[in-house]
């Protein structure tokens, strides 16, 4: 697994910031539902958490997997 440079991960920590605020939780909350839902996706099919996308918004929560043309 190769290394992420600091430009992907500030952009991901951004991205997080940015949906927490919009689904009113902290971001660390935001986190931990993405690990958890990496987590019991993970227990059914095979699939790498930085190949995952999550979108979470109040009324939708939409999961991509990397390849996935939706």
């Amino acid at each position: 697994m190769m290394k992420k440079t600091s430009v992907p991960i500030a952009k991901e920590r951004l991205e997080a910031l940015v949906v927490s605020d919009r689904i009113h939780c902290k971001p660390e909350e935001y986190e931990m539902i993405c690990k958890e839902l990496y987590k019991t996706l993970s227990k059914y099919m095979a699939v790498a958490e930085d190949e995952m996308r999550i979108h979470i918004t109040r009324s939708e929560i939409h999961i991509q997997l990397m390849g996935e043309q939706h």
